[in-house]
């Protein structure tokens, strides 16, 4: 018997990372990998399951940011360049390891698994946006919008205009690229403050995903905690995320990532392998980096790794989806005793974390849906628009302002080591603003300059800087990124001012910037 739903959303984000003014840039890299270790996985997942005739609903966020990368054409002729170097890696590992069978195995694994991830990003064209809209079409996915850059809102809130124009903008994107306007909204970092509410009204946003703590710290307190949604005082909808299901696969000390028979993430031939026989597979400027090919299972806590073994890690695989699924029915039947309604149990992960961080991820998001599909379970797979329609009476109560990272605030976007960039980004805005309000009938030279000024700074207003330089990873890089669009914001905006718009240097940043074609800087208007 059905009694209530589980929601699995997953978040898709990667800062717009484009730089074909750099040779072999290694940002870039962080798209290549995600593409080949989450989303091109996750789509197979998809096909498999429509093909087995597996009924499943699920929600993916993905941030214009992305959606504008994986439709570009450049960098899908640079992604396709990387696989083709990956699978002749994978060639001469099969040579190298021919007299270790354990081993040479592995390498079969990764030269069929590369050729597999080309395969299917021919198969959709070399555009994974073409697959997305398909199980989009089909009901079985629905895609979601954030803002703009991944702006983390309440800390430009001191700017309303900022706000608006990072989720209008953000949705009108969602539209060009989807073809409809979305429903939900992933709020950049689960980051919620009062001063949202209105505006996700006006842009017709239904509802968004919260950290737990938004819902459960709700003003009145809601009757039924994260098990269903909450509405603001405007009617947008918030789904809390279940911190039950959320540590099971988050947590460092019970999580299932850390199983020891699961792939080692830190093991990586780029790393271990002579320079001379790995240089053309790593950094152009000879910096080692990760290739994707990894022997070695996590063991324990111990330098002395063994290999990794495949058929063993999918039985954990099984055995995890399984205690998962059982999980989340004795879960649904508890809370269904005391409610008048079914409970949905919202799931809220990083995309990223499926392939990347956990390489068995997307397995386990197939197992969990095939266990979960059984008739012996007692709930449903739902999208969160999906569970508003068949219950649309939702208590009203305030969100408390909070965000999923640590501490449950927004202390991570803004302390000691970063609150600088708030500074500039404020000034910004301001004469962005300024600027709207200022140029009501502009000409086709400064028209194209004022919407570059757009692009640079809701670029420069990506949290992704803010959270690099706290957590003192590519420091270098976050810093040079905010400081370049900062530059040529200012400059774009003197040029204008000084009515000495200097057309050479605008075409140069509009194809390195080259976001949102559609952007209007008169959503800067107040």
């Amino acid at each position: 018997m059905q009694k209530g739903y589980v929601s699995i959303v997953l978040h898709s984000h990667m800062p717009f990372i484009r730089h074909p003014e750099i040779v072999d840039p290694l940002e870039e890299k962080w798209l290549f990998e995600a593409m080949s270790e989450c989303y091109i996985p996750l789509i197979q997942v998809y096909d498999g399951l429509i093909k087995d005739k597996i009924k499943f609903k699920i929600t993916m966020s993905i941030t214009p940011p992305l959606m504008s990368m994986l439709q570009d054409k450049y960098l899908s002729e640079r992604y396709i360049e990387y696989l083709n170097k990956s699978i002749e890696l994978t060639e001469k590992e099969l040579v190298r390891t021919k007299n270790d069978k354990e081993l040479n195995d592995l390498a079969k694994f990764y030269n069929e698994r590369f050729n597999g991830l080309m395969n299917t990003y021919k198969e959709y064209d070399c555009n994974l946006m073409n697959a997305f809209k398909k199980f989009d079409r089909l009901g079985c996915l629905e895609v979601i919008t954030c803002s703009a850059t991944h702006a983390l809102l309440p800390l430009i809130s001191i700017n309303p205009e900022a706000v608006r124009a990072q989720l209008a903008t953000g949705i009108q994107s969602y539209i060009d690229s989807m073809g409809h306007a979305p429903n939900g909204i992933w709020l950049p970092e689960c980051a919620y403050s009062d001063s949202l509410d209105s505006v996700l009204k006006e842009l017709n946003i239904k509802y968004f995903i919260s950290e737990g703590k938004a819902v459960l710290y709700a003003n009145p307190k809601p009757i039924y905690g994260t098990a269903t949604p909450i509405a603001t005082p405007n009617g947008v909808c918030a789904f809390g995320r279940d911190m039950d299901s959320s540590y099971q696969v988050w947590s460092d000390f019970i999580g299932y990532p850390g199983d020891a028979n699961y792939r080692e993430f830190y093991r990586d031939i780029g790393f271990e392998l002579p320079m001379e026989y790995i240089k053309p597979y790593v950094n152009a400027a000879g910096i080692r980096l990760d290739t994707g090919v990894k022997y070695y299972k996590i063991t324990g806590k111990t330098e002395k790794k063994e290999y990794y073994n495949r058929k063993r890690a999918m039985e954990k695989v099984r055995e995890h989806a399984a205690h998962f699924a059982r999980c989340r029915q004795e879960q649904i039947s508890k809370l269904s005793e005391h409610m008048d309604k079914p409970p949905i149990i919202t799931c809220p992960y990083d995309t990223e974390l499926f392939g990347h961080w956990w390489f068995e991820g997307p397995d386990f998001i197939d197992a969990f849906i095939r266990e979960g599909s059984k008739e012996e379970y007692c709930y449903d797979f739902i999208t969160p628009s999906e569970y508003l329609i068949n219950n649309p009476k939702v208590q009203c109560c305030s969100p408390n302002p909070s965000s999923w990272g640590e501490n449950s605030d927004y202390s991570v976007w803004i302390n000691s080591s970063n609150q600088w960039i708030y500074r500039d980004l404020h000034r910004c805005e301001e004469i962005m603003i300024r600027l709207a309000n200022t140029y009501k009938n502009p000409n086709e030279l400064q028209a194209r300059t004022l919407n570059q000024a757009a692009r640079e700074l809701m670029l420069a207003e990506s949290s992704d800087w803010p959270f690099i330089i706290k957590n003192n990873t590519t420091v270098e890089y976050a810093t040079k990124r905010i400081n370049t669009h900062v530059e040529r914001f200012t400059r774009l905006y003197d040029s204008i001012s000084k009515d000495a718009i200097d057309v050479k240097f605008l075409s140069k940043i509009e194809l390195l910037d080259n976001i949102f074609p559609n952007i209007n800087y008169k959503i800067y208007e107040t």
